[in-house]
């Protein structure tokens, strides 16, 4: 999963991608880090600056909004992020006064109800940690520079200067008071409050600064019954001792000979530099074909994701005994340059299901019905010519590049195939990506584009030609 998806992704209030990271945070329900973030920039300058100072109260107007500022409630969420409604359940508690907040959510994954994406998201002031896997939780902690920080999303209602009253509103049967923020930006967001209960929180953020012809990230949060504070656990806003250290390699894979592993990878191909895959996310067929759908579905209408131009498939070996998947991005002729990774183990290869699915992420897990995604750390791959031993779980390198097996450029898939198409009859039916699987198997099984092939157009070495990456 790229940096920017589980961003994204990992606080539906507002929910990118892990095996490779699409812009601004994008990730079937990764905007949510990224709306988070977004918002509280958003709210923040809003009341450093007023819109205006003075304003005239409708004679209907009710008291304004005073949320509690130590609360929990059950929520459920709305995302579009991928241009499909996306609702799931989950929990919300903050202490304003402690600058903590904690969000839960657990949420189908989109095309595919057989696997659940449950992420926790905690933030302490300007720290802020993601826990997924359910039952077997793993933690990230997410980077100082542009993390998502503490930030209360409710004051704002109550101060006159940067709130209007929008009138009577009704969710669920409920009726509650809507009131809006003023702010300078073409970003929308709402509070709907009963008295001093949150109903309803609506975001909805462009994705650029401008704000005109360009997608918008929505993210909804509809609130139960409130817990009074003084009845909320103090465990609740406390760091996991996990977040303390990486998770242990599988036990099912320590002391085992290294495994042939076919990986695939959307990437730029701007140069030479662009096909060392040290720190970099792939994945194998069935969790790229749905990183690609992802992409296409997000990000497709308004640009290329990280000038993504060609898709590639290696062969790899690897140690089976997996770390903690590490979050990456960035290529040699990005800018910043990359590429940088967090979250993950500096040696063991990382496994995950996409976007966190699964209990564990399903690192362990012998199969996935949305594939796999790989981390490949710099700090693990074997020297030219070693491949990793038995004991690799313990120390030695881990991963191996046997062959770069074929490129392809990303129209001939995206375009010339129409691969969207496939990825949205996958997402509608709910069963998998099977077609999107088939289109880009296809496009790698030969050159022939009336079967689904495309041409290979080479790499790193004579064009067409297979090189092998050492």
């Amino acid at each position: 999963m790229r940096l920017e998806q589980w961003l994204a992704i990992s606080v539906p209030l507002l929910q990118t991608l892990a095996h490779p990271v699409l812009p601004a945070e994008q990730y079937p329900g990764n905007e949510v880090r990224w709306v988070l973030k977004e918002a509280a920039g958003i709210i923040e300058a809003a009341e450093e600056k007023p819109v205006r100072t003075q304003v005239a109260q409708p004679a209907d107007e009710p008291a304004r909004p005073a949320v509690p500022h130590r609360f929990s409630a059950n929520i459920k969420f709305i995302s579009f992020d991928t241009g499909y409604p996306a609702i799931g359940n989950g929990f919300f508690a903050q202490d304003a006064d402690e600058k903590t907040m904690r969000v839960e959510t657990l949420r189908p994954f989109p095309g595919t109800e057989q696997l659940l994406t449950n992420i926790t998201s905690l933030m302490r002031g300007n720290e802020s940690w993601d826990i997924t896997g359910g039952n077997h939780p793993i933690c990230r902690q997410l980077p100082m520079f542009g993390q998502q920080r503490y930030a209360d999303l409710f004051a704002w209602a109550a101060n006159p200067l940067v709130s209007e009253y929008q009138g009577k509103h009704a969710v669920a049967g409920r009726v509650c008071s809507l009131w809006n923020l003023r702010s300078k930006t073409p970003s929308k967001i709402t509070l709907c409050a009963d008295g001093n209960d949150p109903v309803e929180l609506n975001m909805s953020i462009p994705t650029n600064a401008s704000g005109t012809g360009a997608k918008s990230y929505n993210m909804t949060y509809h609130f139960g019954p409130l817990t009074d504070g003084s009845k909320v656990s103090e465990t609740v806003f406390e760091k996991p001792h996990i977040c303390e250290t990486f998770i242990p390699p599988c036990e099912n894979g320590r002391g085992l000979e290294p495994v042939a592993m076919d990986a695939y990878v959307f990437h730029p191909g701007i140069s030479a530099e662009d096909y060392n895959i040290e720190d970099q996310n792939v994945a194998d067929l069935a969790g790229d074909a749905l990183f690609i759908c992802m992409d296409c579905l997000q990000n497709q209408k308004s640009f290329i994701d990280h000038n993504y131009t060609l898709i590639s498939r290696y062969t790899l070996e690897v140690s089976p005994a997996f770390g903690q998947y590490a979050l990456c991005n960035g290529y040699p002729d990005t800018k910043p340059p990359g590429p940088s990774c967090i979250g993950g183990d500096p040696r063991l290869v990382g496994k995950e299901a996409p976007f966190f699915a699964g209990d564990g992420e399903k690192r362990c897990d012998a199969g996935s019905p949305i594939g796999f995604w790989y981390g490949l750390p710099k700090g693990g791959r074997c020297p030219p010519g070693q491949r990793p031993s038995k004991d690799a779980w313990a120390s030695g390198c881990t991963w191996a590049v046997q062959k770069r097996l074929k490129t392809i450029h990303q129209a001939c898939l995206l375009k010339d195939h129409d691969y969207l198409k496939f990825c949205k009859a996958d997402v509608l039916a709910k069963k998998g990506f099977p077609r999107s699987i088939k289109a880009l198997e296809a496009a790698f099984a030969s050159e022939d584009p009336s079967i689904g092939g495309c041409a290979d157009v080479g790499g790193p070495g004579e064009h067409g030609e297979s090189v092998v990456v050492v």
